[in-house]
Parts: structure tokens; C-alpha cells; sequence
């Protein structure tokens, strides 16, 4: 079967330029959606671990192309360039950080919502929910290059970055409103947003900076019995912080 090539295609709709005749080359048929889609997979996940590893900048897509096993061409059809890449493997991590996230605070916002809800109560809920953050952050709900993107990103495109605080913005928004009822302040106020801030912080570091975290504590991995260590003291600390 005729098919164009898929450069010229790109290249030539991005200039406004025709595709001619003898640009045509002669391929097998496109690959049906099915493997398409696993193509397109398989270079997202791929970009997520080399951008996360190298940062924009330091990542190229032939590198992705090649440890996706494909051709730096399909870059360019599934994505235009690697900006394009790059974006869509921000999403792709947004989406997937915001599915677990969500369930997490929906709960805890179900719970601070009970008529008559005590102090100690809402330190409950407040610690309930870390907990849960910390075994999202740390567990095997999502790949460690997940993790390390999220980080890489705040020093990347400012577009990128966006998608990434948005996916976080949900459980910044419930901490701050729970940590202004325990105080008294307002949710909005930067005294509230830093003290959230502060909070999630001292979570994401486990995540973030695993190695240095396990040099620290001469560990030799984060597993179940050390994450059950980080949720005890996180949790301690915010007992001490809205303590009466």
C-alpha cells in the first residue's frame, strides 16, 4: 500500500508547504489502533523515565525512540516534536497521580464535612489523609519515574509545570481548608499555604530524594516497614502542630 511518510507529512503541514508525488514512499499499511496505541504507550513511559532522569533540556528523542524499541519518526507522528512529547507525558502523569489523589481527598473532605466535627477529630482526618499521601507517594500505586518527573518538572516548561500543580492542587486545597478550621485562620491566608505546603513537602522529600534519604538513614529501600516509619512521625508532627 502508498502511504505517505509521516516527516513529510508533519513538516509539510507545519510549513503550509504540498506533499509531492515523489515524496511518496512505499510501507506496509499503517499498524492497526490496537498496536498504534501500544506504540504510543510504550514512548510515553519511556519519555517519562528519561525526562525525569535528564531533565527537557537534557533528554533526546532519539534516546526515547530507541528504548521504546521504534522509530524516532513516531515521535514525530504521535507528537508532533519533543515539546509535544513532553506535554503529553505531563499528562499523562497528571492524570494518573490525580486518579489516585482523588479518591483520597474526597474522603477526607466527606469526613470534614459531619455537622459537629471536633478538634481531635479533624487532627484524625488530617492524619488519615498524609497517611494515605504517604502510601501513594511511596508505594507501588505509581513508578518511581512518576515521582521524579513531578520533581523535574517544576524546572521545566512553565506549561508543563502547570499540568503538574494542577494534578496537586485538589489536596493542597483540603489541607489548607482543614489546617484553617484547626486554627482559625483563613484558607486562603499564605500563613495557611505555607503551612500546606510545609506539609506536603515533608512527605514528597521520601520521594523525591530517595537516595539521599536512604544514605541519611543508611537504609537500603523505602518498603512497607519503612513507609509505616514515615506515616508514625508524620503523623506526631501534625498531632504536635494542632495539638491543644
Amino acid at each position: 500500500m502508498i502511504q505517505f511518510n509521516t516527516c513529510f507529512i508533519i513538516d509539510g503541514v507545519r510549513r503550509g508547504i504540498p506533499v509531492k508525488p515523489d515524496r511518496l514512499i512505499s510501507t506496509r499499511t499503517r499498524p492497526t489502533s490496537d498496536r498504534g496505541e501500544a506504540t504510543r504507550q510504550r514512548l510515553l513511559e519511556v519519555a517519562i523515565r528519561i525526562f525525569a532522569a535528564r531533565g527537557f533540556d537534557g533528554a533526546r528523542t532519539r534516546d526515547i525512540a530507541e528504548a521504546a524499541k521504534t522509530n524516532p519518526i513516531s515521535i514525530a507522528y504521535y507528537f508532533g516534536n519533543k515539546q509535544g512529547l513532553y506535554h503529553a507525558a505531563a499528562q499523562h502523569v497528571a492524570a494518573r497521580w490525580a486518579a489516585h489523589e482523588r479518591p483520597l481527598v474526597q474522603q477526607a473532605r466527606t469526613s470534614m464535612a459531619r455537622p459537629g466535627i471536633t478538634h481531635r477529630e479533624l487532627v484524625r482526618i488530617l492524619c488519615t489523609l498524609l497517611r494515605h499521601f504517604v502510601q501513594l507517594i511511596l508505594g507501588d500505586f505509581l513508578p518511581d519515574s512518576y515521582g521524579k518527573f513531578l520533581s523535574q518538572a517544576a524546572s521545566g516548561p512553565v506549561r508543563e509545570f502547570s499540568l503538574i500543580d494542577r494534578s496537586l492542587a485538589p489536596l493542597r486545597g483540603t489541607l489548607a481548608e482543614a489546617i484553617a478550621v484547626l486554627t482559625g485562620e483563613s484558607a486562603t491566608s499564605s500563613v495557611t499555604r505555607v503551612r500546606a505546603l510545609s506539609i506536603i513537602g515533608s512527605c514528597i522529600c521520601f520521594r523525591r530524594d530517595r537516595p539521599a534519604v536512604l544514605r541519611a538513614l543508611k537504609w537500603k529501600q523505602i518498603g512497607a516497614k519503612e513507609i509505616k516509619m514515615i506515616e508514625k512521625v508524620i503523623g506526631a508532627n501534625i498531632q504536635g502542630l494542632f495539638s491543644r
